[in-house]
């Protein structure tokens, strides 16, 4: 999943309200070098915009966020989602991803959680709310008894430019995901170059630590 989804390591997790809008975010994606993205379950159109995406751009790499039922993963699984993500470990969901062949990330805080997501033979996790378990010093503490596991995260809540770099020089981190690049009042205001922007900046910041 590392290389197949997260190789440019960075995963923008978006709002839609609408269908055009999902469109143009995709392209400005793309025409600024990033081929992922996560559409969150959390309005009516997230589905038909993944849908519309998918046709459109076959090239773009999109994946379901904050699934959190059984429902919605056929639902995502349906109208194209690549991958689903979770912002909790729920079994019922997990086996329901399973079920529908949708590889699938699911959310967790905790030791327990990632025990128990282990477990499952999920290990790659998005550790939601990084900026609220304590950002990189958390992750850090969790890499001494799970890094050898197999354990691979996706950090998301709180990341920004001001802290890319060191979250993407933790070893357990594969991709950073967030609104950073895409906000809400950039989209909602058709400020679709500034978003391209802010992906090419955050695609530079990547190449820096992968310089190193």
């Amino acid at each position: 999943m590392r290389q197949k989804y997260f190789s440019k390591k960075l995963l923008p997790a978006v709002t839609i309200q609408d269908t055009q809008a999902a469109l143009r975010l995709a392209e400005t994606f793309l025409k600024a070098g990033l081929d992922v993205m996560e559409i969150t379950f959390r309005t009516q159109s997230a589905a038909s915009s993944i849908k519309e995406i998918t046709k459109e751009f076959p090239e773009m790499k999109i994946g379901a966020g904050t699934l959190i039922s059984a429902n919605q993963i056929r639902e995502a699984n349906r109208a194209g989602a690549m991958f689903g993500l979770a912002p909790g470990f729920n079994q019922k969901v997990v086996e329901a991803a399973r079920l529908n062949n949708l590889p699938f990330i699911p959310g967790i805080s905790t030791p327990s959680e990632i025990e128990q997501a282990l477990q499952f033979n999920c290990k790659v996790l998005k550790l939601f709310p990084v900026n609220h378990m304590g950002g990189t010093d958390y992750i850090d503490s969790l890499e001494g008894p799970y890094g050898d596991h197999g354990m691979e995260l996706i950090p998301m809540s709180g990341v920004n430019f001001s802290n890319l770099k060191d979250y993407l020089q933790l070893r357990t981190v594969i991709a950073l995901g967030g609104s950073w690049m895409a906000p809400r009042h950039l989209l909602e205001n058709n400020q679709f170059e500034e978003i391209g922007d802010n992906v090419r900046r955050s695609l530079d910041i990547v190449g820096q630590v992968e310089a190193v």
